[in-house]
Protein backbone atom coordinates (compact mmCIF):
# COMPACT_ATOMS: atom_id res chain seq x y z
CA UNK A 1 0.00 0.00 0.00
CA UNK A 2 1.01 3.45 -0.68
CA UNK A 3 1.22 5.71 2.39
CA UNK A 4 -0.37 9.18 1.44
CA UNK A 5 2.72 11.11 3.48
CA UNK A 6 4.86 10.32 0.81
CA UNK A 7 2.90 12.05 -1.73
CA UNK A 8 3.84 14.85 0.80
CA UNK A 9 7.43 13.94 2.39
CA UNK A 10 9.03 13.27 -0.95
CA UNK A 11 8.57 16.95 -2.48
CA UNK A 12 10.02 18.19 0.49
CA UNK A 13 12.71 16.18 0.99
CA UNK A 14 13.70 17.09 -3.08
CA UNK A 15 13.30 20.62 -1.98
CA UNK A 16 15.92 20.01 0.72
CA UNK A 17 18.36 18.11 -1.60
CA UNK A 18 18.21 20.73 -4.77
CA UNK A 19 20.74 22.65 -2.86
CA UNK A 20 23.46 20.08 -2.24
CA UNK A 21 23.03 18.96 -6.28
CA UNK A 22 23.05 22.78 -6.94
CA UNK A 23 26.60 22.62 -5.78
CA UNK A 24 27.70 19.98 -8.34
CA UNK A 25 24.94 21.23 -11.09
CA UNK A 26 22.55 23.83 -11.99
CA UNK A 27 21.18 21.73 -14.69
CA UNK A 28 21.02 19.21 -12.89
CA UNK A 29 18.37 20.96 -10.00
CA UNK A 30 15.99 21.23 -13.50
CA UNK A 31 16.18 17.79 -14.06
CA UNK A 32 15.79 16.87 -10.17
CA UNK A 33 12.54 18.51 -10.29
CA UNK A 34 11.13 16.37 -13.36
CA UNK A 35 11.90 13.10 -11.57
CA UNK A 36 10.59 14.52 -8.37
CA UNK A 37 7.12 15.21 -9.99
CA UNK A 38 7.51 12.48 -11.82
CA UNK A 39 7.84 10.21 -9.14
CA UNK A 40 4.94 11.95 -7.12
CA UNK A 41 2.48 11.12 -10.43
CA UNK A 42 3.01 7.98 -9.96
CA UNK A 43 2.77 7.59 -6.04
CA UNK A 44 -0.35 9.52 -6.76
CA UNK A 45 -1.94 7.41 -9.32
CA UNK A 46 -1.27 4.16 -7.22
CA UNK A 47 -2.53 5.89 -4.59
CA UNK A 48 -5.87 6.33 -6.22
CA UNK A 49 -6.54 2.48 -7.49
CA UNK A 50 -6.02 2.13 -3.89
CA UNK A 51 -8.70 4.95 -3.27
CA UNK A 52 -11.23 3.40 -5.42
CA UNK A 53 -11.28 0.40 -3.20
CA UNK A 54 -11.64 2.20 0.00
CA UNK A 55 -10.89 5.17 1.54
CA UNK A 56 -7.25 5.47 2.44
CA UNK A 57 -6.00 6.81 6.04
CA UNK A 58 -2.60 7.62 7.28
CA UNK A 59 -1.72 8.10 10.90
CA UNK A 60 0.70 10.30 11.56
CA UNK A 61 3.18 9.81 14.27
CA UNK A 62 0.90 6.73 15.95
CA UNK A 63 -1.50 9.25 17.71
CA UNK A 64 -5.29 7.74 16.77
CA UNK A 65 -7.57 10.43 15.41
CA UNK A 66 -9.02 12.75 16.46
CA UNK A 67 -6.45 14.14 18.59
CA UNK A 68 -3.60 12.87 16.50
CA UNK A 69 -3.11 14.10 12.78
CA UNK A 70 -4.41 11.98 9.97
CA UNK A 71 -4.42 11.85 6.05
CA UNK A 72 -7.42 11.20 4.79
CA UNK A 73 -7.81 9.85 1.32
CA UNK A 74 -11.07 9.16 -0.61
CA UNK A 75 -11.64 8.84 -4.12
CA UNK A 76 -12.50 11.82 -5.15
CA UNK A 77 -9.41 13.91 -3.37
CA UNK A 78 -6.87 11.11 -4.72
CA UNK A 79 -8.12 11.93 -7.91
CA UNK A 80 -7.43 15.44 -7.62
CA UNK A 81 -3.76 14.42 -5.69
CA UNK A 82 -3.43 12.87 -9.20
CA UNK A 83 -4.21 15.42 -11.57
CA UNK A 84 -2.11 17.96 -9.51
CA UNK A 85 1.06 15.95 -9.54
CA UNK A 86 0.71 14.87 -13.47
CA UNK A 87 0.51 18.53 -14.25
CA UNK A 88 3.03 19.15 -11.87
CA UNK A 89 5.13 17.06 -13.64
CA UNK A 90 4.17 18.47 -17.31
CA UNK A 91 5.21 21.77 -16.14
CA UNK A 92 8.08 20.60 -14.65
CA UNK A 93 8.85 19.67 -18.27
CA UNK A 94 8.59 23.25 -19.35
CA UNK A 95 10.48 24.39 -16.20
CA UNK A 96 13.61 23.48 -18.30
CA UNK A 97 13.04 26.97 -19.85
CA UNK A 98 13.63 29.25 -16.83
CA UNK A 99 16.79 30.95 -17.46
CA UNK A 100 16.75 33.44 -14.56
CA UNK A 101 18.93 32.48 -11.72
CA UNK A 102 19.27 31.47 -9.03
CA UNK A 103 17.19 28.43 -9.91
CA UNK A 104 17.94 26.51 -7.11
CA UNK A 105 15.78 28.61 -5.28
CA UNK A 106 13.28 28.59 -8.28
CA UNK A 107 13.60 24.49 -7.74
CA UNK A 108 12.66 24.33 -3.76
CA UNK A 109 9.87 26.82 -3.98
CA UNK A 110 8.83 24.77 -6.78
CA UNK A 111 8.33 21.20 -5.29
CA UNK A 112 7.48 22.96 -1.96
CA UNK A 113 4.09 24.62 -4.01
CA UNK A 114 3.58 21.26 -5.44
CA UNK A 115 4.23 19.82 -1.66
CA UNK A 116 1.27 22.63 -0.22
CA UNK A 117 -0.96 21.88 -3.08
CA UNK A 118 -1.13 17.77 -2.41
CA UNK A 119 -1.24 18.63 1.25
CA UNK A 120 -4.12 20.61 1.60
CA UNK A 121 -6.01 17.42 -0.74
CA UNK A 122 -4.88 14.52 1.20
CA UNK A 123 -5.04 15.93 4.81
CA UNK A 124 -7.94 15.23 7.49
CA UNK A 125 -7.05 17.51 9.85
CA UNK A 126 -8.37 21.40 9.62
CA UNK A 127 -4.97 22.62 11.11
CA UNK A 128 -2.76 20.84 8.87
CA UNK A 129 -5.37 21.55 5.68
CA UNK A 130 -4.28 25.43 7.09
CA UNK A 131 -0.36 24.40 7.57
CA UNK A 132 -0.52 23.19 3.79
CA UNK A 133 -2.40 26.53 3.04
CA UNK A 134 0.48 28.46 4.46
CA UNK A 135 3.10 26.73 2.62
CA UNK A 136 1.46 26.84 -0.38
CA UNK A 137 1.32 30.59 -0.33
CA UNK A 138 4.34 31.26 0.75
CA UNK A 139 5.69 29.28 -2.12
CA UNK A 140 3.52 31.33 -4.52
CA UNK A 141 4.31 34.89 -3.39
CA UNK A 142 7.49 34.24 -3.90
CA UNK A 143 7.33 32.33 -7.25
CA UNK A 144 4.45 34.86 -8.32
CA UNK A 145 7.96 37.67 -7.94
CA UNK A 146 10.53 35.56 -9.02
CA UNK A 147 11.52 37.73 -12.38
CA UNK A 148 12.22 40.57 -10.03
CA UNK A 149 10.36 43.20 -12.22
CA UNK A 150 7.98 45.71 -11.21
CA UNK A 151 4.75 43.72 -12.81
CA UNK A 152 6.19 40.60 -10.58
CA UNK A 153 6.57 42.97 -7.43
CA UNK A 154 2.52 43.91 -7.80
CA UNK A 155 1.63 40.65 -8.61
CA UNK A 156 3.37 39.14 -5.20
CA UNK A 157 2.16 42.35 -3.26
CA UNK A 158 -1.34 41.77 -4.19
CA UNK A 159 -1.16 38.18 -3.74
CA UNK A 160 0.42 38.65 -0.01
CA UNK A 161 -2.06 40.99 0.78
CA UNK A 162 -5.26 39.07 -0.09
CA UNK A 163 -3.54 36.05 0.50
CA UNK A 164 -2.83 37.07 4.38
CA UNK A 165 -6.68 38.58 4.78
CA UNK A 166 -7.33 34.76 3.52
CA UNK A 167 -5.47 33.17 6.07
CA UNK A 168 -6.77 35.06 9.02
CA UNK A 169 -10.52 34.37 7.84
CA UNK A 170 -9.18 30.52 8.21
CA UNK A 171 -7.89 30.51 11.35
CA UNK A 172 -10.55 32.25 12.70
CA UNK A 173 -12.57 29.69 11.37
CA UNK A 174 -10.34 27.04 13.01
CA UNK A 175 -10.71 29.12 16.32
CA UNK A 176 -14.35 28.94 16.75
CA UNK A 177 -14.82 25.22 15.63
CA UNK A 178 -11.45 24.84 18.18
CA UNK A 179 -13.56 26.65 20.98
CA UNK A 180 -16.69 25.13 20.63
CA UNK A 181 -15.87 21.47 19.86
CA UNK A 182 -12.29 20.71 21.11
CA UNK A 183 -11.01 19.19 17.71
CA UNK A 184 -9.63 19.67 14.14
CA UNK A 185 -10.28 16.12 12.56
CA UNK A 186 -12.72 16.75 9.84
CA UNK A 187 -14.72 13.62 10.06
CA UNK A 188 -14.76 14.38 14.08
CA UNK A 189 -15.74 17.73 13.61
CA UNK A 190 -18.68 16.62 10.86
CA UNK A 191 -20.00 13.95 13.66
CA UNK A 192 -20.15 16.30 16.15
CA UNK A 193 -21.04 19.86 14.05
CA UNK A 194 -24.94 19.63 15.08
CA UNK A 195 -23.50 20.53 19.02
CA UNK A 196 -22.30 24.07 17.83
CA UNK A 197 -24.06 26.97 18.62
CA UNK A 198 -25.57 27.88 15.32
CA UNK A 199 -24.02 31.86 15.08
CA UNK A 200 -21.02 30.53 16.13
CA UNK A 201 -21.55 27.87 13.56
CA UNK A 202 -22.21 30.21 11.05
CA UNK A 203 -19.69 32.09 11.58
CA UNK A 204 -16.74 29.56 11.50
CA UNK A 205 -18.61 28.62 7.69
CA UNK A 206 -18.32 32.00 6.82
CA UNK A 207 -14.66 32.46 7.71
CA UNK A 208 -13.89 29.56 6.04
CA UNK A 209 -15.65 29.21 3.02
CA UNK A 210 -14.24 33.04 2.61
CA UNK A 211 -10.25 32.28 3.23
CA UNK A 212 -10.48 29.50 0.86
CA UNK A 213 -12.24 31.21 -1.46
CA UNK A 214 -8.93 33.10 -1.95
CA UNK A 215 -7.02 30.18 -3.49
CA UNK A 216 -10.03 29.82 -5.42
CA UNK A 217 -10.24 32.55 -6.44
CA UNK A 218 -13.70 33.27 -5.63
CA UNK A 219 -15.06 36.91 -6.31
CA UNK A 220 -14.89 39.63 -4.51
CA UNK A 221 -10.85 38.30 -3.31
CA UNK A 222 -9.70 37.44 -6.68
CA UNK A 223 -8.37 40.62 -7.34
CA UNK A 224 -4.65 38.93 -7.44
CA UNK A 225 -4.93 36.50 -9.75
CA UNK A 226 -4.46 38.42 -13.45
CA UNK A 227 -1.72 40.38 -12.03
CA UNK A 228 -0.11 37.94 -10.01
CA UNK A 229 -0.10 35.47 -12.98
CA UNK A 230 1.12 37.90 -15.32
CA UNK A 231 4.01 38.53 -13.43
CA UNK A 232 5.04 35.35 -12.40
CA UNK A 233 7.02 33.25 -15.25
CA UNK A 234 5.29 31.35 -17.65
CA UNK A 235 5.27 27.58 -15.79
CA UNK A 236 4.04 29.55 -12.92
CA UNK A 237 1.23 31.09 -14.16
CA UNK A 238 0.33 27.21 -15.49
CA UNK A 239 1.48 25.97 -11.90
CA UNK A 240 -1.43 28.65 -10.30
CA UNK A 241 -4.09 28.33 -12.70
CA UNK A 242 -3.68 23.83 -12.25
CA UNK A 243 -2.36 23.16 -8.49
CA UNK A 244 -3.09 26.05 -5.68
CA UNK A 245 -6.42 27.16 -7.01
CA UNK A 246 -7.92 23.15 -7.34
CA UNK A 247 -6.52 22.79 -3.94
CA UNK A 248 -8.33 25.64 -2.73
CA UNK A 249 -11.71 24.89 -4.33
CA UNK A 250 -11.23 21.14 -2.96
CA UNK A 251 -10.73 22.95 0.75
CA UNK A 252 -13.92 24.62 0.22
CA UNK A 253 -15.76 21.67 -1.02
CA UNK A 254 -14.13 19.66 2.11
CA UNK A 255 -15.71 22.90 3.78
CA UNK A 256 -19.17 22.48 2.33
CA UNK A 257 -19.81 19.09 2.37
CA UNK A 258 -17.39 17.11 4.42
CA UNK A 259 -17.74 19.14 7.78
CA UNK A 260 -20.61 21.43 7.52
CA UNK A 261 -23.01 19.85 5.13
CA UNK A 262 -24.65 23.54 5.10
CA UNK A 263 -27.87 22.44 2.54
CA UNK A 264 -29.49 25.43 3.39
CA UNK A 265 -27.06 27.73 2.69
CA UNK A 266 -25.96 26.66 -0.67
CA UNK A 267 -27.74 28.92 -2.47
CA UNK A 268 -25.14 31.26 -0.97
CA UNK A 269 -22.36 29.03 -2.80
CA UNK A 270 -24.41 29.03 -6.05
CA UNK A 271 -24.46 33.13 -5.54
CA UNK A 272 -20.72 33.26 -5.29
CA UNK A 273 -20.08 30.92 -8.06
CA UNK A 274 -22.22 32.90 -10.64
CA UNK A 275 -20.46 36.93 -9.65
CA UNK A 276 -17.27 34.90 -10.19
CA UNK A 277 -18.43 33.65 -13.48
CA UNK A 278 -19.27 36.77 -14.50
CA UNK A 279 -16.60 38.72 -13.74
CA UNK A 280 -14.14 36.54 -14.96
CA UNK A 281 -15.60 36.11 -18.29
CA UNK A 282 -16.76 40.14 -18.84
CA UNK A 283 -13.31 40.97 -17.83
CA UNK A 284 -11.43 38.26 -20.10
CA UNK A 285 -13.36 39.67 -22.78
CA UNK A 286 -11.96 43.05 -22.72
CA UNK A 287 -8.87 42.08 -22.28
CA UNK A 288 -6.03 42.91 -24.95
CA UNK A 289 -3.42 41.31 -23.27
CA UNK A 290 -2.95 36.96 -23.70
CA UNK A 291 -2.30 36.50 -19.96
CA UNK A 292 -4.33 38.52 -18.28
CA UNK A 293 -7.35 37.18 -20.77
CA UNK A 294 -6.30 33.63 -19.67
CA UNK A 295 -6.13 34.62 -15.91
CA UNK A 296 -9.45 36.20 -15.91
CA UNK A 297 -11.18 32.76 -17.70
CA UNK A 298 -9.56 31.04 -15.10
CA UNK A 299 -11.49 32.92 -12.63
CA UNK A 300 -14.56 32.49 -14.96
CA UNK A 301 -13.50 28.85 -14.61
CA UNK A 302 -13.27 28.53 -11.30
CA UNK A 303 -16.74 30.06 -10.80
CA UNK A 304 -18.30 27.37 -12.57
CA UNK A 305 -16.55 24.73 -10.53
CA UNK A 306 -18.08 26.98 -7.56
CA UNK A 307 -21.67 27.05 -9.13
CA UNK A 308 -21.87 23.36 -9.55
CA UNK A 309 -20.61 22.30 -6.33
CA UNK A 310 -23.53 25.03 -4.56
CA UNK A 311 -26.33 23.21 -6.77
CA UNK A 312 -25.29 20.69 -4.57
CA UNK A 313 -27.07 17.66 -6.82
CA UNK A 314 -24.83 14.63 -6.86
CA UNK A 315 -24.70 15.19 -11.10
CA UNK A 316 -23.90 18.95 -10.65
CA UNK A 317 -21.11 18.34 -7.89
CA UNK A 318 -19.62 15.24 -10.13
CA UNK A 319 -19.49 18.22 -13.13
CA UNK A 320 -17.68 19.97 -10.44
CA UNK A 321 -15.33 17.93 -10.49
CA UNK A 322 -14.92 17.10 -14.14
CA UNK A 323 -14.62 20.98 -14.51
CA UNK A 324 -11.59 20.92 -11.78
CA UNK A 325 -9.62 18.09 -13.86
CA UNK A 326 -10.43 19.38 -17.51
CA UNK A 327 -9.48 23.19 -16.28
CA UNK A 328 -6.63 21.76 -14.55
CA UNK A 329 -5.33 19.84 -18.17
CA UNK A 330 -6.39 22.67 -20.43
CA UNK A 331 -5.66 25.99 -18.64
CA UNK A 332 -1.82 24.50 -17.61
CA UNK A 333 -1.66 23.86 -21.89
CA UNK A 334 -2.78 27.21 -22.54
CA UNK A 335 -0.73 29.07 -20.33
CA UNK A 336 2.48 26.94 -21.02
CA UNK A 337 1.81 28.07 -25.13
CA UNK A 338 0.77 31.56 -24.41
CA UNK A 339 4.52 31.53 -22.66
CA UNK A 340 5.71 30.31 -26.33
CA UNK A 341 3.26 32.94 -28.13
CA UNK A 342 4.87 35.75 -25.93
CA UNK A 343 7.92 34.74 -27.27
CA UNK A 344 7.93 33.96 -30.43
CA UNK A 345 6.17 37.59 -30.67
CA UNK A 346 7.96 39.39 -28.26
CA UNK A 347 4.86 40.71 -27.05
CA UNK A 348 2.27 39.98 -24.48
CA UNK A 349 -0.63 41.41 -26.70
CA UNK A 350 -2.60 39.06 -28.65
CA UNK A 351 -2.83 41.42 -31.84
CA UNK A 352 0.99 41.17 -32.04
CA UNK A 353 1.00 37.10 -32.32
CA UNK A 354 -1.19 37.01 -35.67
CA UNK A 355 -0.33 33.59 -37.32
CA UNK A 356 2.47 32.48 -34.56
CA UNK A 357 0.31 29.26 -33.75
CA UNK A 358 0.42 27.48 -37.49
CA UNK A 359 3.33 25.57 -36.24
CA UNK A 360 1.63 22.19 -35.79
CA UNK A 361 3.58 21.51 -32.46
CA UNK A 362 2.18 24.68 -31.09
CA UNK A 363 -1.09 24.85 -32.84
CA UNK A 364 -3.21 21.84 -32.54
CA UNK A 365 -2.72 21.51 -28.86
CA UNK A 366 -3.40 24.96 -28.25
CA UNK A 367 -6.73 24.58 -30.51
CA UNK A 368 -7.38 21.49 -28.45
CA UNK A 369 -6.56 23.40 -24.96
CA UNK A 370 -8.91 26.28 -26.15
CA UNK A 371 -11.86 23.87 -27.21
CA UNK A 372 -11.55 22.07 -24.13
CA UNK A 373 -12.12 25.39 -22.02
CA UNK A 374 -14.97 26.51 -24.06
CA UNK A 375 -16.83 23.35 -23.60
CA UNK A 376 -16.77 21.59 -26.64
CA UNK A 377 -17.31 18.29 -27.32
CA UNK A 378 -15.69 15.53 -27.71
CA UNK A 379 -12.76 16.85 -25.64
CA UNK A 380 -12.64 17.37 -21.80
CA UNK A 381 -14.09 19.96 -20.52
CA UNK A 382 -17.65 19.45 -22.08
CA UNK A 383 -18.76 17.00 -19.42
CA UNK A 384 -18.09 19.41 -16.60
CA UNK A 385 -20.63 21.90 -17.98
CA UNK A 386 -23.14 19.57 -19.47
CA UNK A 387 -23.36 17.93 -15.32
CA UNK A 388 -23.53 21.35 -14.16
CA UNK A 389 -26.43 22.09 -16.66
CA UNK A 390 -27.91 19.08 -15.77
CA UNK A 391 -27.68 19.36 -12.35
CA UNK A 392 -28.88 22.98 -12.65
CA UNK A 393 -32.05 21.93 -14.21
CA UNK A 394 -33.01 19.18 -11.89
CA UNK A 395 -33.06 21.56 -8.79
CA UNK A 396 -34.90 23.93 -10.74
CA UNK A 397 -32.34 27.22 -10.86
CA UNK A 398 -33.47 28.00 -14.61
CA UNK A 399 -32.73 31.53 -14.52
CA UNK A 400 -29.45 30.92 -13.18
CA UNK A 401 -28.57 28.45 -15.46
CA UNK A 402 -29.47 30.83 -18.62
CA UNK A 403 -27.03 33.19 -16.83
CA UNK A 404 -24.31 30.15 -16.89
CA UNK A 405 -25.00 30.03 -20.71
CA UNK A 406 -24.81 33.37 -21.55
CA UNK A 407 -21.56 33.60 -19.68
CA UNK A 408 -20.09 30.38 -21.58
CA UNK A 409 -21.32 32.17 -25.04
CA UNK A 410 -18.93 35.09 -23.75
CA UNK A 411 -16.60 32.85 -23.35
CA UNK A 412 -16.42 31.14 -26.52
CA UNK A 413 -16.36 34.49 -28.65
CA UNK A 414 -13.59 35.99 -27.11
CA UNK A 415 -11.29 32.75 -27.05
CA UNK A 416 -12.69 32.48 -30.80
CA UNK A 417 -11.30 35.77 -31.46
CA UNK A 418 -8.21 34.61 -29.96
CA UNK A 419 -7.81 31.67 -32.40
CA UNK A 420 -8.58 33.39 -35.15
CA UNK A 421 -5.62 36.00 -34.68
CA UNK A 422 -3.24 33.68 -34.18
CA UNK A 423 -3.88 30.90 -37.01
CA UNK A 424 -4.05 33.96 -39.12
CA UNK A 425 -2.14 33.64 -42.38
CA UNK A 426 0.28 36.34 -42.85
CA UNK A 427 3.41 35.81 -41.01
CA UNK A 428 4.11 32.41 -42.01
CA UNK A 429 7.66 33.88 -42.25
CA UNK A 430 8.10 35.24 -38.60
CA UNK A 431 6.30 31.09 -37.40
CA UNK A 432 8.94 29.77 -35.35
CA UNK A 433 9.52 26.15 -33.89
CA UNK A 434 9.13 25.26 -29.90
CA UNK A 435 12.04 23.21 -28.85
CA UNK A 436 10.97 20.00 -26.71
CA UNK A 437 11.06 21.77 -23.80
CA UNK A 438 7.51 23.66 -24.85
CA UNK A 439 6.34 21.18 -27.09
CA UNK A 440 6.75 18.00 -25.27
CA UNK A 441 4.27 18.98 -21.95
CA UNK A 442 2.09 20.66 -24.75
CA UNK A 443 1.52 17.72 -26.20
CA UNK A 444 1.25 15.23 -23.62
CA UNK A 445 -1.46 17.52 -22.19
CA UNK A 446 -3.45 17.66 -25.21
CA UNK A 447 -3.48 13.72 -25.87
CA UNK A 448 -4.94 13.41 -22.00
CA UNK A 449 -8.05 16.34 -22.74
CA UNK A 450 -8.51 14.10 -26.11
CA UNK A 451 -9.08 10.39 -23.85
CA UNK A 452 -10.25 11.83 -21.06
CA UNK A 453 -13.03 13.75 -23.65
CA UNK A 454 -13.46 10.71 -26.30
CA UNK A 455 -13.50 7.91 -23.26
CA UNK A 456 -14.30 9.46 -20.23
CA UNK A 457 -15.27 6.17 -18.34
CA UNK A 458 -12.55 5.89 -15.76
CA UNK A 459 -12.89 9.56 -14.55
CA UNK A 460 -16.77 8.74 -14.55
CA UNK A 461 -15.78 5.51 -12.00
CA UNK A 462 -14.20 7.68 -9.75
CA UNK A 463 -17.28 10.51 -9.91
CA UNK A 464 -20.01 7.64 -9.09
CA UNK A 465 -18.03 8.03 -5.34
CA UNK A 466 -19.59 11.78 -5.62
CA UNK A 467 -22.72 10.66 -3.00
CA UNK A 468 -20.66 9.73 -0.23
CA UNK A 469 -18.67 13.03 -0.26
CA UNK A 470 -21.65 14.97 -0.66
CA UNK A 471 -22.95 12.66 2.76
CA UNK A 472 -20.16 14.10 4.66
CA UNK A 473 -17.59 11.07 3.74
CA UNK A 474 -14.22 11.12 2.79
Amino acid sequence: MIRPVLLIALPLFFAFLSPIIGIWSKKGVRYLIIFATALNATLAGILLLEALQKPVFDIIGGFQPPLGIVLMVGPLGAIIAFIINLVAFAISIYNLKVEKEPIVRYSMLYLLLVMGSTGMVLTGDLFNLFVFLEVTSIASYGLAAYNKDKKGYLGAMKYVIIGSIGSTFVLLGIALIYSQLRTLNMLDIAARIGTMDPYVKIMAFTSLFLGFGVEAEMFPLNTWVPDAYDGAPHPISAAFASLPAKAGVFALARVIFTMFSFTNFLWFVVVMGLLTVFFGEIVAYTQKDLKRMLAYSSIGQMGMIIMGLGIGTTLAVEGAFYQMIAHALGKALLFIAAGFLIYAARSGKIEDMKGMARNPLIGIPLLIGALSIMGMPPFAGFYGKFFILMGGFSQGYYAIIALFLAASIVEVAYYARFIKIVFERGNESKVIRPDAATYVPLIILAIIIVVIGVYPKPILTVLQHVGTFIAGGA
